[in-house]
């Protein structure tokens, strides 16, 4: 049977054949429930099991047909918010133990392979994640020594730093489609290149470009008024502070004050490369007399937001901070999902499973924080009659099936005391991972419920008293 949310979720799906459609459907369903197993015990019979390795190798069969129903309610969902953050990052998907898997490349410099994957998300500033905006996957060749002198001097679309160009692109398309909708592009010190700073001044002129924020990569040269030249990072703290900020950072198991100055500077750059020169807002947080024996934590960042105010700043870094789901995402995948121990010969079949997958890692995140955000909503907007009735028993041994379903916030609670997470006074939130240790319980919980419930045992009295009347 098809989940409601998957229904829901996939309703727009052409594979180009229907029975492909309703095979993708229980596909995603099953895997949902069990999604750290192998294909192999996913599926309850081997007419199943063999169906989904069928699908994978079915040449209609692409990552992007998958995904494509998912991105399309990613975009309604974003669309109901005033502000979305596209967080964008790349991650290795080690196979080097998969010896007769076709078409890998390699990850490291010492010869491992796999794959690459470069995903953009979308979340809210309260970090509720929407979905998947893009994800690109590709095995990298090694290039030859005669040509490693001469990676300077290549066009952008050569280098492999071209995906974060690519993925900005992509988020100012989103952008475009929901505007109404702030839209914010968010990387780490890897996507720190000119040419995205170049594509959004450009893209401002046609009126549909998405800001960027990012830490910096590069001290870059700035160009003053009087003609002269320093860096961003000296001209930076040249300023006066415009104020401070102040939280608690924890560090090796202790927990310190952290006070930091906010210095802002909106400044002239230049490419690399060419004579074309554009401005950026860039800011400074420095710590003010760390702890004896710790340096001073620093953290420098460029934005095309404004930064006029500490108000402003303050923003921007609750912004920057939401970074961290996609690393939460390609943690959901690898740990949760357990995408590298997927056993398909061929990278055309994994990268249809690794759209199935990111499906199935927004919706754990998603559920996680939904229920932080409105647990006083019915959980049956989210779970099957099932799932919540026998996820109650089994979290609570009370042998009588509630009669009205729980709220997300309290069913959140059965599920991760499922994974193993038991709630305390001074315990922290359950976080994912006992989200999807409690979900494959839960699982077994919900199947089991199906077969041997006391709905079922209802259905079966009615017949036989149906034949006795006879």
């Amino acid at each position: 049977m098809v989940s409601e949310w998957v229904k829901e979720e996939m309703g727009s799906l052409d594979m180009g054949d229907k029975r492909l459609n309703k095979r993708l459907m229980h596909i995603i369903t099953e895997t949902s429930k069990q999604p750290g197993k192998s294909i192999n015990r996913q599926f309850h019979t081997r007419k199943e099991m063999q169906a989904c390795y069928r699908f994978h190798s079915n040449n209609l069969v692409n990552e992007e047909k998958i995904i494509a129903p998912h991105k399309k309610m990613t975009l309604n969902r974003a669309k109901k918010f005033p502000v979305v953050l596209c967080p964008s990052d790349t991650t290795s998907l080690n196979y080097t133990t998969r010896k007769g898997l076709k078409d890998s490349g390699y990850i490291s410099s010492n010869n491992a392979q796999g794959f690459f994957m470069h995903a953009t998300i979308a979340v809210t500033p309260e970090r509720l994640h929407l979905g998947v905006i893009d994800q690109k996957i590709w095995a990298r060749e090694k290039e030859k020594k005669a040509n490693l002198v001469h990676r300077d001097l290549r066009p952008i679309e050569e280098k492999e730093s071209y995906r974060w160009l690519e993925a900005y692109r992509i988020t100012c398309k989103f952008a475009k489609s929901c505007k109404d909708t702030q839209v914010v592009h968010i990387t780490d010190k890897e996507g720190d290149i000119f040419e995205v700073f170049a594509e959004r001044e450009s893209r401002q002129q046609e009126g549909c470009a998405a800001h960027f924020l990012m830490r910096c990569n590069h001290n870059r040269t700035v160009y003053l008024k009087n003609k002269k030249t320093s860096t961003l990072f000296k001209e930076l703290k040249k300023n006066t502070p415009l104020g401070q900020i102040s939280f608690e950072l924890e560090v090796d198991g202790v927990i310190r004050a952290v006070v930091q100055n906010i210095y802002a500077l909106t400044a002239t750059i230049k490419s690399p490369d060419s004579e074309k020169s554009l401005s950026i807002n860039s800011f400074c947080l420095e710590e003010i007399d760390p702890p004896e024996g710790c340096e001073p934590i620093c953290w420098y960042l460029i934005t095309s937001l404004p930064i006029g105010t500490v108000e402003e700043i303050e923003k921007a870094v609750k912004y920057y901070l939401c970074r961290w789901e996609i690393e939460t995402f390609f943690k959901t995948i690898k740990s949760g999902c357990k995408i590298e121990e997927k056993s398909l010969r061929k990278a055309e079949r994994l990268f249809s499973a690794f759209a199935i997958i990111s499906i199935i890692a927004w919706r754990l995140n998603y559920l996680l924080h939904i229920s932080r955000l409105m647990p006083e909503i019915s959980c049956e907007f989210y779970f099957e009659r099932s799932e919540w009735k026998a996820g109650t028993i089994a979290a609570t041994r009370n042998k009588i099936p509630p009669g009205t379903a729980p709220n997300m916030g309290t069913m959140m609670e059965y599920i991760t005391q499922l994974g193993g997470h038991q709630k305390c006074k001074n315990s922290l939130e359950a976080g994912i991972k006992a989200l999807w240790v409690g979900l494959s319980s839960l699982g077994n919980y919900a199947d089991a419920w199906d077969l041997f419930g006391p709905e079922v045992n209802h259905k079966e009295d009615l017949f036989v008293k149906k034949r006795c009347a006879q």
